[in-house]
């Protein structure tokens, strides 16, 4: 999965670096500056023949483009710190991204707590349950009743 918030920043600084304007790489491309302004902000990634034209125009290729040859980083403190939410999610569910989920688990939003709390009970996730479960809502507890003593 392509973490758009890391393509957009890649984007931004490749636009920087040979001397486009948001709205002067818009022209260019055939789009708004609108829809520049989303990609550089991880909201979208450009058509395929925009990400194609970016490459001929930086001269960089596809996989520089979108990022696909990095490491991912990430800070324990802020999770989506320059990171998609649904990158870091669905990062974890996949088990390409490793994280205590006792010591992350409040930066979640409810729903994305609850996809990763599905991905526990189906042990695509593996985690100690007895130091998790004082950290659930009541709802979560009982969600997660299937493979825990309540």
């Amino acid at each position: 999965m392509l973490d758009f918030q890391a393509v957009g920043e890649q984007i931004h600084k490749l636009r920087v670096r040979n001397g486009y304007s948001q709205d002067g790489l818009a022209e260019v491309l055939y789009v708004t500056r609108q829809a520049v302004s989303r990609w550089e902000l991880g909201q979208t990634l450009p058509s395929v023949d925009n990400l194609a034209e970016l490459c001929r125009l930086f001269r960089v290729s596809f996989e520089e483009l979108l990022c696909m040859g990095q490491t991912a980083q990430f800070d324990e403190n802020d999770l989506f710190k320059g990171h998609s939410r649904e990158f870091v999610v669905d990062g974890i569910i996949g088990g390409k991204i490793k994280v205590n989920l006792t010591d992350v688990l409040y930066q979640f939003s409810p729903k994305e707590r609850l996809a990763i709390l599905k991905a526990v009970k189906e042990r695509k996730i593996k985690t100690d349950l007895s130091e998790l479960l004082p950290l659930l809502t009541k709802n979560e507890r009982i969600y997660m009743g299937g493979i825990v003593k309540l």
